[in-house]
């Protein structure tokens, strides 16, 4: 006996739940049809929304609603049909500047699977997780105290809700620890380079490190940035030792690079450094770090391009991140004699 598309649609929607990693029991379905109240947000307030994405689904958003009828807050919208996902917010009816990005919109959304979203609020900005991995973030545009409700629209089924209060980000009951890449003396990294990416270091930062990072810049780069830092949470803000950020295409102004350091809850004086910056568009790159006794020395290729002066213990480093208009090839660490 065949099955008709109904039945074939049914068992595909079950065993698309069956594989879904991240069922939460504490969500309570919601009716798509009209918005859902929300307790007052504030920083560390999280909503969940989960849902069925169907084979033919073309888009979804999820919307913050604000007080002021025509205002949103936060418009996040999945667009299957295209490859990738706009973040955005309306005031008085019109929309403003739309924030885009694709490199992660193809896997994080998938035809005919279950996804979980999370929003997290911070002191300044959403900071959005897809399937238990941060997706993205969004500034503030209107005051958190005027977001009241939450609306869904568009292709997505089987919905469901919480909110909640949160105090790590990204959650660590969600991440994937498996995903987490390890960084050994003399054990170069050259697979799962995706970028933004976290490394953990496994050998103590020190006088003599050595940190290379062999990658290729994109055709229109922006900027990207490496810190070497204290863990490896989003919120709250890891103490970073080293902010290392390139920046590029600044009007007419040639490229510079940003150094600093986070601690006590702030940045410190922020350093530039320019000259010598051979950076091409689309060429590869290899940029090496030097914990040096006093300072760490930037490299690229055989020329120093700037230094940096501890104001943290090199040895509280326990993490590499790196994110931004690059692509990575190989990351290897190891210790001078």
């Amino acid at each position: 006996m065949s099955l008709n598309q109904d039945e074939i649609f049914v068992q595909t929607k079950e065993n698309a739940h069956r594989e879904f990693s991240f069922v939460d029991e504490d969500t309570v379905p919601i009716n798509v049809s009209k918005p859902v109240t929300l307790q007052p947000l504030k920083p560390t307030s999280a909503i969940v929304v989960t849902g069925y994405v169907p084979p033919d689904a073309l888009r979804f958003s999820v919307n913050l609603l604000c007080k002021t009828a025509g205002n949103i807050a936060l418009h996040f919208n999945a667009r299957l049909d295209r490859g990738y996902v706009v973040r955005n917010s309306k005031f008085k009816g019109c929309w403003e500047e739309e924030e885009t990005c694709s490199p992660a919109a193809h896997t994080a959304f998938r035809r005919n699977s279950y996804v979980h979203i999370l929003i997290f609020c911070t002191a300044n900005e959403y900071q959005i997780a897809v399937n238990g991995e941060h997706f993205c973030a969004f500034a503030y545009r209107m005051p958190l105290e005027d977001v009241i409700n939450l609306e869904l629209n568009g292709s997505l089924e089987d919905t469901r809700f919480k909110q909640f209060e949160l105090f790590v980000y990204p959650d660590p009951k969600l991440c994937r620890s498996n995903n987490v890449l390890n960084l050994k003396i003399d054990r170069p990294i050259v697979e799962f380079l995706g970028v933004p990416i976290t490394v953990n270091i496994e050998n103590e930062f020190k006088t003599g490190a050595r940190l290379f990072i062999a990658g290729r810049l994109k055709l229109l780069p922006h900027s990207f940035y490496v810190n070497l830092q204290k863990g490896k949470a989003i919120y709250p803000h890891p103490v970073i030792a080293l902010h290392l950020n390139p920046r590029f295409l600044y009007g007419s102004s040639a490229p510079y690079v940003v150094m600093n350091c986070w601690t006590n809850g702030s940045w410190g004086h922020e350093e530039r450094h320019s000259g010598h910056l051979s950076w091409m568009p689309g060429r590869d790159f290899l940029l090496t770090i030097r914990c040096e006794y006093e300072t760490y020395t930037i490299w690229l290729g055989d020329k120093m391009i700037g230094e940096f002066k501890h104001r943290l213990q090199p040895s509280i480093i326990d993490t590499l991140k790196i994110s931004g208009d690059i692509v990575l090839h190989e990351l290897t660490m190891s210790y001078s004699n």
